[in-house]
């Protein structure tokens, strides 16, 4: 009978959570489009505006570029030249476009970038901007409230000593032991405040040369951005950043993606969990490399793969980093479109749907701005045994 009564009062307590309810008065947000604007501004070579439609829960159609009647983007209260971004069609397969990159014959191998430049609506200025500056940013398109957003330029950080070194850890799973291999690095920053928010940023380019038996020479290069692994506990920080502290964005900021699904670009990182301007990781960053290999062909008559030569391989590596100082703003809008994407109770129902945040008055999107130091290039040693 015990058993009994516990079965119905889980059933019944199943059944309450099942048929809780939220109510969302959605104000404003049913009241036509709005505009979207996004602008991320600092010390780059040239700033990009992207100017969206956002469009009400119950409206119709599919067009999402607005007609922008007028932009205006002032440094310091002086007026910036804007241009129209133009994206040219896709280059004919087998054509080499510098810009774009090489295409293949079969016209496939087009950069991720360029597609996602061609839903943007992007409009330019190459006007200076440095640290220190105040910037506002109005815009007005036909048949939609103006817009308008300020911010300044966040200071750049000061990096006074970066230590990096190479090291190996052996890892049991289960029945299955391998060895990871990467970098430790322990970065010094000067003025960091606990109220502060940083970001970071590896940059990794590889130069290899294969030089063959018979005289041949094969040469490339190729650049990536790094993966951190772990950060040190030593720092405060937990292991997976990414659940509390950081977090990526979608943005065009000086000719480059800041890409929330590579996980590649920037780390956003709390000012509070730097102590005393430390920060430690590791990282997976190419190591050079240097040696002879043999090379094997088949053969169709014996079906043996037989030695037909040699090749030397020289890859020389090397790395540097990005650390970014960067705006409220700019922080609290990532935060906010981490914590929408990974609710994953709210998807199901079980939690109401966390805030958005918008700096854009009379619409939605972000002004927001950051600085970047930049060290020089260093080279990877030899990889650990």
């Amino acid at each position: 009978m015990r058993l009994l009564r516990h079965i119905l009062l889980s059933v019944l307590l199943t059944g309450c959570l099942c048929g809780c309810e939220y109510y969302f008065p959605l104000e404003g947000l049913d009241d036509g489009a709005k505009l979207y604007v996004q602008c991320i501004a600092g010390n780059s070579d040239r700033t990009y505006i992207n100017v969206q439609k956002a469009m009400g829960v119950n409206s119709t159609g599919s067009d999402i570029l607005p007609d922008v009647e007028s932009i205006v983007l002032k440094v310091n209260g002086r007026e910036c030249s804007v241009e129209r971004v133009v994206i040219p069609d896709p280059p004919v397969p087998g054509y080499y476009d510098p810009e774009l990159g090489y295409v293949s014959d079969m016209g496939q191998d087009y950069p991720s970038e360029y597609y996602t430049l061609r839903r943007y609506n992007l409009w330019s200025t190459d006007t200076p901007i440095k640290e220190g500056d105040d910037l506002s940013l109005e815009v007005s398109a036909r048949g939609m409230e103006t817009v308008s957003a300020n911010v300044s330029v966040p200071q750049k950080i000061v990096i006074q000593d970066v230590k990096a070194a190479p090291r190996c850890s052996t890892i049991t799973e289960v029945d299955y032991t391998y060895t990871e291999k990467f970098m430790s690095f322990d970065v010094n920053l000067a003025d960091v405040s606990p109220d502060g928010y940083y970001g970071l940023g590896i940059e990794c380019e590889e130069t290899g040369k294969n030089t063959y038996s018979d005289g041949r020479e094969e040469t490339y290069s190729y650049s990536h951005y790094a993966q951190i692994i772990t950060w040190s506990s030593a720092t405060g920080m937990v292991d997976d950043l990414q659940e509390s502290q950081g977090e990526w964005i979608d943005a065009y900021y000086n000719n480059y993606f800041i890409d929330s699904y590579g996980n590649e670009r920037m780390q956003l990182i709390k000012g509070d969990c730097l102590k005393d301007g430390h920060m430690k990781f590791d990282c997976s960053i190419p190591f050079s490399l240097e040696g002879d290999s043999d090379i094997y062909e088949y053969n169709d008559e014996t079906g043996d793969l037989e030695l037909s030569g040699q090749v030397h391989i020289c890859i020389e590596s090397k790395y540097r980093l990005y650390i970014y100082r960067v705006s409220p703003e700019f922080y609290r809008y990532n935060k906010a479109q981490y914590l929408l994407r990974t609710n994953y109770l709210a998807e199901v129902g079980l939690s109401p749907s966390t805030f958005s945040y918008t700096n854009v008055r009379g619409g939605f999107g972000l002004l927001g701005a950051l600085s970047v130091t930049t060290t020089p290039w260093y080279l990877s040693p030899a990889e650990p045994e």
